[in-house]
């Protein structure tokens, strides 16, 4: 007797462990936003300081930011780059028609003509010499001026209003006092130096009527000592000087498969909306997206990311994203658009020799391909795919939507609505396929829905390498549920945003 019912046990786990697994439901809530003040999914995007590009390499570049519909771009220069130090009187000496300060117009000029919204900003303080491999051209080294410096703060908001006032540059809506005050590319300083410094040009700011047009961000720290704890510290005592949050994380590939950079960038969102009364009016972003890196050729510096040519690179980003907006966040800025901005900090850099310089290679191509000898660096990667696609069906002003939780390692899912139109984000980034249905209860039936996968070995890209969709629904009832499968290391978005 005993001998049967362990057969027919052994007999029922066995066709349970044969039985077609059910699809994860997941359900979007039209009526519980995440955000309603989203900035969308932008790119670091800086005036190329240390190499001139080709106009063909600037046109190239400007049609992929089109596709891309570039909602946000973060652009940081350095004080020498247009100010020569001061005259006998001590008034700044500007320099705004030199090489660089032209590069720098090319790029508002567009971000103006695109509706670009631009967090302009500065790296380090004029005493620095971090990144500075033509420390002889840096004309401010001699006044050593830090971060309180007053002079310091009247060459910036001499910038500002030059750019928005004389060159009518109104996409400038955010400044950024600091790259990472608490790295050592800004010297580690403590918090109430960044803290005084801020106050100080918020003043100067608001004596010029600057303030009521360009607001300050802040901390701006990077995510090193895993705490993140100048966010609460800018909350407690500075919550009147900055008018959007943000920090960056540079996540490895755990915490993003593992779900923990959502659950902590939520809790930091959290603790903002509690305890700034006035956080609603504050978007709370990503100033740098990306992941932990490393070399990668050809001639990609430590300061560099191995995986920009690989397909999971594409399935990474877009859960960054994808848990980032979950989180309640308004947005990212992904580091970077293009190779040739940066170059690495090693001292054995041989810069200005550009076949031997070495390059932070971030970005989703690369516009000195052709002068390293290496023409199909040129080439989109394959995140460009999966980045472009979220940054168009996810645009600013658009409601992102709570749905529920999958309960499944790497699985997830993001929706927004924006007018009428409506775009769900499926992202798996695990090595197990998956079957999902979606369901938006009380959502109308949507006329024209398309369909875009990015698959391993099967993306469809047109003659560009711009994403092509893989189908077009004339009609599509999301009320009813849509079904969709999801191989390991995938991505699936759909949108009606035409």
């Amino acid at each position: 007797m005993k001998k049967i019912l362990l057969s027919l046990a052994a007999g029922t786990v066995i066709f349970a462990l044969n039985a077609p697994a059910e699809p994860v439901q997941i359900t979007v809530d039209t009526g519980a936003p995440l955000c309603t003040n989203f900035l969308g999914f932008g790119v670091q995007w800086s005036p190329y300081p240390w190499f001139d590009i080709t106009d063909a390499a600037w046109q190239k570049m400007f049609e992929r930011l089109d596709f891309m519909r570039v909602p946000i771009v973060r652009l940081m220069t350095r004080s020498y780059t247009y100010c020569d130090g001061f005259d006998a009187a001590g008034k700044p000496i500007y320099n705004w028609d030199n090489n660089r300060m032209k590069k720098m117009y090319r790029l508002l000029d567009y971000c103006q003509a695109h509706h670009v919204k631009v967090i302009l900003g500065e790296w380090d303080h004029p005493s620095s010499q971090q990144d500075r491999p033509d420390i002889e051209t840096d004309k401010l080294q001699q006044y050593h001026m830090e971060e309180n410096d007053p002079r310091w703060h009247r060459i910036i908001a001499d910038e500002v209003e030059y750019l928005r006032n004389v060159k009518h540059y109104t996409c400038i809506v955010y400044f950024n006092l600091l790259n990472e005050p608490d790295s050592n590319s800004s010297g580690r300083i403590p918090f109430d130096k960044w803290k005084s410094a801020i106050t100080a040009l918020n003043g100067e700011f608001a004596r010029r009527g600057l303030s009521k047009d360009v607001q300050m961000v802040g901390p701006d720290v990077t995510f090193l000592p895993r705490d993140g704890f100048w966010i609460e510290l800018t909350v407690q005592q500075s919550p009147k000087e900055v008018g959007a949050y943000d920090f960056h994380y540079y996540a490895p590939a755990a915490d993003l498969e593992s779900g923990y950079l959502e659950k902590y960038c939520w809790m930091k969102k959290d603790y903002v909306d509690r305890f700034d009364t006035n956080a609603t009016a504050k978007p709370f972003f990503m100033g740098e997206a990306g992941m932990t890196g490393g070399p990668v050729a050809p001639q990609g510096g430590n300061d560099s990311q191995p995986h920009i040519y690989e397909h999971n690179y594409g399935v990474w980003m877009a859960d960054y994203n994808v848990q980032c907006a979950r989180a309640g966040m308004a947005g990212t800025i992904a580091w970077d658009l293009d190779d040739a901005m940066h170059i690495n900090k090693n001292k054995d850099n041989a810069w200005p020799d550009v076949t031997k310089t070495l390059f932070k290679k971030w970005g989703f191509w690369n516009s000195l391909a052709n002068e390293i000898g290496h023409p199909e660096d040129m080439n989109l990667r394959p995140w460009y795919y999966t980045w472009s696609l979220l940054s168009r069906s996810f645009p600013p002003g658009c409601t992102t939507l709570k749905t529920s939780e999958t309960l499944v390692p790497g699985l997830r899912t993001l929706a927004a609505t924006v007018g009428n139109d409506f775009s769900l984000a499926l992202v798996n980034d695990s090595d197990t396929p998956h079957k999902i249905r979606v369901a938006a209860p009380g959502l109308k039936k949507i006329p024209r829905l398309a369909r875009y996968d990015y698959f391993p070995g099967d993306t469809l890209t047109d003659k560009n390498g711009f994403p092509l969709p893989k189908e077009v629904m004339p009609v599509a009832d999301l009320a009813a549920g849509l079904h969709v499968s999801l191989p390991a290391r995938s991505v699936v978005i759909f949108t009606s945003i035409k």
